[in-house]
């Protein structure tokens, strides 16, 4: 079996603030959110996806990763589903690199909202075994998520960028 080449951690950059019981919106008023609606990834870092991100260990072998789609379902009772779509790829010191077959990850989850922040919390029993809590901001027709991701040995931040896009889900 093939060793894990890349794994994917999203770990939690911004601790939401907590709401004072004075903050608290109303229990007959949810608190306003994002607008239910699918969310495309229309950038990493600034770039077009695919995204991709290429390192080396100490011994040249190469790691790649490219970030090909993720989409954010954000659905009603504060629930939400992410479908990503994504390559790992090994190639050992001067072997051309090919490119694998795309892989796929669906996680659902709860989200809470604390102003213009996002608290995504996965349901490890739906896909998000090992995925740690996420933090984003949103506005109207965008939410922005930073993660931590893994790629052999050397971890990388990114801040992925979201916009609304009713023809998907």
């Amino acid at each position: 079996m093939r060793p894990l080449i890349a794994f994917i951690v999203i770990v939690a950059l911004v601790r939401a603030p907590k709401l004072s019981a004075q903050a608290a919106p109303p229990a007959a008023s949810p608190a306003a959110g994002p607008a239910v609606a699918s969310y495309v990834a229309a950038s990493v870092n600034g770039g077009k996806l695919p995204s991709r991100d290429k390192v080396s260990d100490k011994d040249g072998t190469q790691y790649v990763v490219e970030f090909d789609e993720l989409v954010l379902a954000i659905r009603p009772a504060m629930q939400f589903r992410a479908a990503l779509r994504y390559r790992q790829t090994l190639a050992l010191r001067g072997a051309a690199i090919e490119k694998d077959p795309i892989q796929r990850m669906t996680v659902y989850g709860r989200y809470e909202v604390h102003g213009n922040m996002l608290r995504f919390v996965p349901d490890p029993k739906r896909g998000g075994k090992g995925i740690q809590i996420l933090d984003g901001t949103y506005a109207p027709g965008r939410i922005d998520v930073p993660f931590y991701y893994r790629n052999g040995q050397v971890s990388r931040q990114a801040q992925m960028v979201l916009k609304r896009d009713d023809s998907r889900f």
